[in-house]
């Protein structure tokens, strides 16, 4: 998945190093939105606050509990399966045990 940034959300590795501690106060005081980190002109690292971070953690966790229910759904409205005996079974498969 692409996302676009805007040209004051791209910043240079060896910026973000020197200004390290700006950049930090920028993202808490909602100077900045995110910091994307460019090194030789490829994107490395997005800097978020913490607060966008647990939002996206907490609805990642959400997603995958509803792909979890939703399996468990779509298991539990087959029908049911005939259970057979393991001995049924050796003799049906022709296995010697």
């Amino acid at each position: 998945m692409a996302v676009a940034y805007k040209k004051d959300e791209l910043l240079s590795a060896s910026k973000v190093a020197r200004c390290f501690g700006q950049v930090l106060a920028d993202l808490s005081e909602k100077r900045r939105r995110r910091v994307a980190v460019v090194k030789n002109n490829h994107l490395e690292a997005i800097l978020l606050p913490v607060e966008e971070y647990e939002t996206m953690a907490e609805a990642l966790s959400l997603l995958e509990h509803l792909e979890i229910y939703r399996l468990v759904q779509k298991r539990t409205s087959r029908k049911p399966r005939k259970s057979i005996t393991l001995d049924a079974l050796v003799k049906e498969q022709r296995l010697a045990l």
